[in-house]
């Protein structure tokens, strides 16, 4: 068997037989455009999504994967790329302005990636700087910085009783002694049931 010529696309033939005439033809139409505007610019890729979301939605459930690999031996995973990048920045009107590199727009279209992430990105290639994948990762990397509630360092049980009893003592010239063996005994209450929620907690993981 001849080996495939490097770069080119693996095509099998998909059956286009099972479809209604004016369907099939438009998928056809779709698949040609689709080769055409494969040239790893951001316009293109969010036209490349665009299309591949219109044949999915044409096609009949289970067809798509299908029809990827029979037109351009491509996994659902690749399409998916495209058309993420359509959704996340299809709406931008001076997209074809931007200089946001291939790379940069598939991670800043994933799932995963922050609408504000994408904003930013938008906002600094307006400016004129070019989006590589490096800045995308920064930019992905500080946003989600900002997303993430800052967790206060716990206090180990004797630092915590050491700044309580400090806090204690200024205010015991101020207090009756009845009164300081109530805050006492609550105190210990307290303690007790931190105690016993720790123990629980505990038990619980085992």
């Amino acid at each position: 068997m001849a080996k495939q010529p490097k770069g080119e696309l693996v095509v099998v033939g998909f059956n286009y037989d099972l479809l209604e005439t004016k369907v099939a033809q438009e998928i056809r139409t779709s698949a040609d455009r689709i080769r055409e505007k494969v040239k790893k610019t951001l316009e293109d890729i969010i036209d490349v999504g665009n299309d591949l979301v219109a044949v999915k939605e044409a096609l009949p459930h289970g067809q798509f994967g299908q029809w990827l690999r029979a037109e351009f031996g491509w996994t659902e995973r690749t399409a998916r790329n495209f058309m993420a990048v359509a959704e996340g920045f299809g709406k931008t009107e001076t997209i074809s302005d931007l200089t946001i590199q291939p790379t940069a727009a598939y991670l800043l279209a994933a799932p995963s990636a922050p609408d504000e992430a994408r904003e930013t990105a938008i906002e600094r290639a307006e400016a004129g700087e070019q989006i590589t994948t490096a800045v995308a990762k920064e930019i992905l990397a500080e946003t989600r910085k900002k997303k993430r509630p800052k967790q206060q360092k716990a206090l180990s049980a004797d630092k915590l009783g050491l700044r309580l009893v400090k806090s204690l003592e200024r205010y015991k010239e101020r207090w009756n002694q009845k009164e300081l063996s109530d805050l006492a005994r609550h105190l210990r209450e307290f303690a007790d049931a931190l105690e016993e929620q720790r123990r629980s907690r505990k038990k619980a993981k085992e």
